[in-house]
């Protein structure tokens, strides 16, 4: 996903509006203008201590936690917990 944001230059970014979700969440929704193209980003948030904090960001409509969702459940379904671990610090480790 960030290959995807990261793509983009000299668009413009518009907040169109806030929609609660429950007593503390809401969801910030955005769109990219890129030549003429509207590109959806919700920014999902939750207020924590009084200090509003990015829990999810779905990007035309693919919700990142619901990505890593799947994800994580297909490999559970073949390793113990301890092989996502060792999967994860693997992909950290490559990213550095």
């Amino acid at each position: 996903y960030i290959d995807r944001i990261t793509a983009y230059t000299n668009e413009k970014v518009e907040f169109t509006k806030t929609v609660p979700l429950s007593g503390n969440t809401a969801e910030v929704r955005s769109e990219v203008v890129s030549k003429g193209d509207r590109i959806p980003i919700y920014y999902r948030v939750m207020n924590e201590s009084g200090q509003w904090r990015v829990y999810d960001v779905v990007i035309e409509n693919v919700s990142l936690i619901a990505n890593y969702r799947t994800q994580f459940k297909e490999i559970l379904v073949n390793q113990p917990p301890q092989g996502l671990l060792d999967t994860l610090k693997k992909r950290v480790g490559s990213a550095s």
